[in-house]
């Protein structure tokens, strides 16, 4: 076996273990990537590719997994993704943070208008503070005179503590 088809072999049995089979289009990336000289014959690799995906895909789980921790033990890591949860924190926030929503009174809040309320809310939660309500009503013409009242209630409705 050449140095390139150990390779594909191990990428195509990494995939396999992964994903139940291995997928030839998802290899010939692993390949490229790991080595960009072989970029310019890609398309005379990708028959090798399909008929070793076929092979390993043959395979039980528990082959795969012997096969893989003899020949590239380091492919049988998982990598544990980091997924970070919560909002990042404001530049340049010292002690309280003031926030501000300011939505013109043309009619009710809608989901665009509930999330910036959410948003600026949890801010205010954070660093404390205050979440300030002001009503930008300077074009007249766009003006609901009911949305005065509406938006204060949209905002108790989604309980969010505003000035």
């Amino acid at each position: 076996m050449t140095e390139l088809e150990r390779k594909i072999r191990n990428f195509a049995l990494q995939n396999a273990l992964r994903y139940g089979k291995a997928n030839p289009k998802a290899v010939m990336g692993r390949l490229l990537g790991a080595d960009t000289s072989l970029r310019s014959r890609a398309k005379e690799i990708m028959p090798l590719i399909n008929v070793i995906c076929k092979e390993v895909s043959g395979l039980s789980k528990e082959e795969i997994e012997a096969e893989l921790s003899a020949q590239a033990p380091e492919l049988l890591e998982k990598r544990e993704r980091k997924h970070e949860t919560g909002l990042p924190d404001l530049p340049n926030v010292h002690g309280k943070a003031v926030m501000r929503f300011a939505p013109g009174p043309s009619g009710p809040l809608h989901i665009g208008h509930s999330r910036a309320v959410i948003l600026n809310d949890e801010y205010v939660k954070r660093y404390g503070g205050r979440f300030i309500l002001r009503l930008e009503d300077t074009n007249p013409l766009k003006i609901l005179p009911e949305a005065y009242e509406m938006i204060p209630k949209d905002m108790d409705w989604i309980e969010v503590e505003y000035h």
